[in-house]
């Protein structure tokens, strides 16, 4: 290799000296330089060893590499083969030795507690929109304070008496913007008999009766209107009384669909177990008070929201 070497700068030399000496022509020192440069890597791959020399004699062994890399990628193809028949193979199903399937009940309560939940969101929008569109209702007027002392002052009699005073000097009422006039026979008589009576009215529950039949209302189904006028009235204080001396009205508590439960059978299609035993309270009633004695019962009252098959 230092030999080769040797001559070619000794040969470049000689070519310059020439080239300097004599007149030269650059196509010829052109073609000169590249038969110099080709003979010297020529001479220096054959006769001495060279990174070319080395890479012509490295193919037969990058083909044998290419073969096993052929046989390595066919190998990897095989492999992939037998996964894949693997995957499609028919396994059993995987279960967790902790895991627990809900049951059917577990399920119902579920159904359940989503339905309770949507049915109170159905109510209120049901009650929002039914609010949107009722009518206003009209502030109550607060009478004065020594008008409302003179009232309570009187007796029940008094209080109706002076009630009927006032209901015959109403003052005129044409119009009003939360009563329709053509639906009464008299606006003005109506609009001041309903102020007087949130005034003067008065009512007195009877805490005789036991359970279930009086006493305890029911507020669900399609004979609910009893049950919730006697939840009202019992949690009423504008209205009700302890005192009975200071009534004008007298309720009795009690249930028809309450008694219907208790008292009636739909196979013998009789009345007469309940109409004996309303009679019979009565009797208790009056026995043990002395207001149903004192108008014959025209000032008590009851509620029942019933229909009677017989």
């Amino acid at each position: 290799m230092y030999c080769g070497r040797s001559v070619a700068s000794v040969m470049m030399r000689e070519i310059l000296r020439h080239c300097l000496c004599n007149s030269f022509i650059w196509r010829k020192l052109l073609l000169a330089s590249i038969i110099t440069t080709a003979t010297g890597i020529l001479i220096s791959s054959f006769i001495f060893p060279h990174p070319l020399n080395l890479w012509l004699q490295s193919q037969p062994e990058m083909v044998l590499s290419n073969a096993s890399l052929n046989s390595s990628m066919q190998s990897r193809e095989i492999v992939s083969e037998a996964r894949i028949e693997q995957l499609h193979k028919p396994t059993a199903p995987i279960i967790a030795v902790n895991l627990t399937l809900p049951s059917k009940e577990a399920n119902a309560r579920v159904f359940e507690k989503k339905e309770s939940v949507a049915k109170k969101r159905r109510k209120k929008i049901k009650v929002y929109n039914d609010a949107k569109f009722a009518s206003p209702v009209p502030e109550r007027i607060v009478p004065p304070r020594q008008l409302q002392k003179y009232i309570w002052s009187l007796s029940p009699n008094d209080a109706l008496l002076y009630a009927r005073k006032e209901i015959e000097h109403a003052p005129m009422v044409k119009d009003d913007p939360y009563l329709h006039a053509p639906i009464f026979r008299n606006l003005s008589v109506f609009k001041r008999s309903y102020e007087l009576m949130e005034l003067i009215l008065k009512v007195y529950i009877y805490p005789d009766g036991k359970r279930p039949i009086f006493h305890q209302p029911r507020l669900q189904g399609i004979y609910a209107s009893e049950g919730w006028f006697m939840k009202f009235m019992q949690e009423n204080r504008q209205f009700v009384t302890r005192d009975p001396q200071k009534a004008h009205l007298y309720y009795l508590p009690y249930s028809a669909h309450q008694l219907e439960l208790s008292l009636y059978h739909p196979k013998l299609h009789d009345l007469r177990p309940l109409s004996i035993f309303l009679r019979d309270y009565v009797n208790m009633i009056s026995a043990k008070y002395p207001f149903w004695s004192r108008t014959h019962g025209r000032d008590h009252f009851l509620v029942a929201c019933h229909d009677w098959v017989s």
